[in-house]
């Protein structure tokens, strides 16, 4: 086992100096094509100084290493198959092509860098998007049970029975209040979520949580939350 782990140590060491070597290796490429093309003859031969050197190793360290995050991105499972390996030659193909990337990245490295955070940022809103729909899927959900587990409750003794309003009784309301009303009345349920009112009126989740706060606020409506599932939960004012 010891000797499993200290191999796949070797590994990871081995291909991180790898990367970075072909990081620097690429940055000074661009560098060397930088000077070749240059118009002035004396810009294309004077010397490296200390900030050329330091920008190399920078740039080229940090284009190689970000290269790792651009195959992830891309579902590319390289870096796992190298890691992984049982022996070197079983992967030297993959570690030249990781190397390679790293030349290119480090030829191109503020560009590299720059756009694959743009891309890194786009997959994580997207992928925050995502979660919030299933959040936002998993909260209905759970407003729908709980509208189920308190009309099974309503048989129960000493249960609170929903308030019914003849339409006479009711205030004067809009069209759309007066659809919330006609919701809360339901005597199919014992209280009323704004997921189930949303269902069967119609209405957005946005326009219904308006309208019951709006209710709430007159004395028409009453807001608790459910003791067992913790959801808000709204029934007509007695």
């Amino acid at each position: 086992m010891l000797n499993g782990i200290s191999g796949g140590v070797a590994m990871l060491f081995g291909l991180v100096i790898a990367m970075l070597a072909s990081g620097w290796l690429g940055c000074c490429a661009r560098y060397a094509a930088n000077f070749e093309s240059a118009k002035e003859p004396e810009i294309a031969g004077r010397p490296w100084d200390l900030n050329t050197v330091w920008s190399v190793l920078v740039l080229g360290a940090a284009a190689a290493l970000v290269v790792p995050l651009f195959l992830s991105i891309a579902n590319n499972n390289i870096m796992t198959d190298i890691l992984t390996a049982q022996s070197l030659s079983s992967v030297a193909g993959k570690i030249l092509i990781v190397a390679g990337f790293c030349v290119l990245a480090g030829a191109t490295a503020p560009n590299f860098i720059e756009s694959l955070a743009q891309k890194a940022l786009n997959l994580a809103k997207k992928n925050e998007s995502k979660i919030e729909k299933v959040s936002e899927k998993a909260e209905s959900n759970l407003e729908l049970i709980s509208e189920q587990i308190e009309a099974g409750d309503q048989g129960m003794p000493g249960a609170k029975i929903q308030a019914v309003k003849p339409p006479a009784d009711l205030p004067p309301m809009s069209a759309d209040e007066k659809q919330i009303v006609a919701s809360l009345n339901n005597m199919a349920y014992r209280r009323r979520t704004i997921t189930g009112i949303s269902k069967e009126t119609g209405m957005s989740k946005e326009r219904v949580r308006e309208l019951l706060a709006a209710l709430v606020q007159a004395g028409h409506v009453t807001q608790l939350m459910s003791s067992r599932t913790g959801v808000v939960l709204y029934e007509l004012a007695m």
